[in-house]
């Protein structure tokens, strides 16, 4: 049996390594082809007859934004695409993010996707999402 010295440093390391490897996998999913975050920065608030969405999604139109609802699960898709880059210009910077998104919001209650409103305004997106009846909150009266 070898003895082997313990290097603290060799210890943190791996574990720094575990940890990018994580965030990785993690934030995978939301960059788009530059590797710069997609994911639409999204509000959620719940009133008493319905739900509040607002997306922010400045550079779009509303022809490049998918919404579906399904079992209680709205979500948001599409793409932002790259303008045509000049051969001749040069760049000094490029920070714009480009590529696909998908963004999924679980809602707490059942609501009327038949009375569903989206619109978009200045790179906002707000869809209103009623409530149905049953998830309503309802008052009740005390006798006494």
């Amino acid at each position: 049996m070898a003895i082997v010295r313990w290097s603290p440093m060799r210890d943190i390391s791996a574990m720094q390594d575990e940890v990018h490897r994580m965030f990785d996998n993690f934030w995978g999913e939301f960059k788009g082809q530059d590797g710069a975050m997609l994911a639409p920065a999204v509000d959620v608030t719940e009133k008493a007859d319905n739900f509040i969405v607002s997306a922010e999604l400045p550079g779009l139109t509303k022809d490049d934004i998918n919404l579906t609802l399904q079992n209680n699960v709205l979500t948001m898709s599409g793409s932002k695409k790259r303008e045509t880059e000049s051969k001749s210009d040069r760049y000094h910077r490029l920070e714009r993010s480009f590529g696909s998104f998908c963004r999924t919001i679980n809602l707490p209650t059942s609501v009327d996707a038949s009375k569903i409103d989206a619109d978009f305004k200045d790179g906002i997106l707000t869809i209103e999402l009623p409530k149905v009846e049953e998830a309503k909150p309802k008052e009740i009266a005390i006798r006494g």
